[in-house]
């Protein structure tokens, strides 16, 4: 490929303005669209791209990748038409799509097309995130025994097609997948709605894997703050991280370490890797079945807080 790829943002409003930012930090940034005309044109002049408001006005075989950062109900709509116009890389943001059902159906389409898929669990990026993996994998922890995630924030007003697993817990669900390295193979849920009268805004799930190990996500909508963070308990010791703050603390039975590191945005590592993939025809990770999974677990856990049963993944 002769220079850098030229990617296209859709759905510049709410977190999709980040993705705008660092592509054009990164030169990558070949265009935007959004229905918003007010907000595609500002964007649009001010990084100097074009600029959409239908993905139907996108010109063919002109974008090497796409980045979908629309509301979650249209992604399917919205990826399957980037696709038609010869986009061969797609980054769609998290959740994936609202359902597995829809997943699969987007996944099968994006295949007969050749697209390769990103799917936006950012947390893998995240410096604290990949030191805690690296403590995991190195052993420093001992066996591993277990794992906790709290993400709790204000109710987004932003988002109203979805609930707290779904849009939010989802990270950790990811991110309790990757740090361990197994998909787990039970869940028990509890959820309530407080404030947000169609879609749970908190819940409790735990996860039970195949080697023994368990982890607790804990997610709201209610807590006037926001709290990131996670917990690894291991044999031999428990590193704590603030994926905020990105401090990460290490404590054994002798000894308690913060090793210093500076803060770094983990969109631009995650959109990085996506450029690189292209540059590169490799496959991008997380791909199409993390999503999958993740999905599959967020349904999971939904079923389990209305049976108010463990419910089994996987079989």
């Amino acid at each position: 490929m002769d220079g850098k790829p030229s990617v296209i943002v859709v759905g510049v409003g709410g977190f999709g303005k980040n993705h705008v930012r660092v592509l054009a930090e990164l030169g990558s940034l070949g265009g935007l669209c959004d229905v918003d005309l007010e907000k595609a044109s500002a964007y649009g002049r001010l990084y100097n791209v074009p600029y959409y408001t239908d993905i139907s006005d996108i010109p063919e075989d002109t974008y090497d990748g796409a980045i979908v950062s629309t509301p979650t109900s249209t992604h399917k709509e919205v990826a399957m038409k980037l696709a038609s116009k010869n986009i061969r890389y797609i980054f769609i943001e998290k959740p994936f799509t609202p359902s597995l059902k829809e997943a699969n159906e987007l996944i099968v389409f994006l295949k007969k097309k050749n697209v390769k898929i990103m799917v936006g669990f950012i947390e893998r990026f995240n410096p604290a995130v990949r030191m805690v993996k690296k403590y995991i994998d190195e052993e420093a922890l001992g066996e591993i025994i277990m794992a906790s995630a709290i993400r709790v924030r204000r109710w987004p007003e932003r988002i109203t097609d979805s609930g707290v697993l779904l849009d939010t817990a989802i990270h950790d669900i990811d991110l309790m997948r990757h740090l361990f390295s197994e998909d787990p193979v039970k869940v028990y849920a509890k959820t309530g709605k407080s404030m947000h009268r169609v879609h749970e805004d908190y819940a409790i799930i735990l996860l039970t894997f195949p080697s023994g190990k368990m982890a607790v996500i804990n997610a709201n909508w209610l807590t006037p703050y926001k709290v990131r963070s996670i917990e690894v308990v291991g044999s031999e010791g428990i590193v704590e991280a603030d994926l905020v703050t990105q401090q990460v603390t290490l404590s054994s039975k002798n000894d308690r370490i913060t090793p210093f590191s500076e803060w770094s945005e983990p969109l631009r590592y995650e959109l990085k890797h996506f450029i690189d993939c292209i540059a590169n025809n490799s496959n991008p990770s997380p791909g199409e079945s993390d999503a999958l999974k993740a999905l599959e677990i967020v349904e999971a856990s939904l079923k389990s807080s209305i049976t108010g049963n463990p419910v089994d993944i996987g079989t």
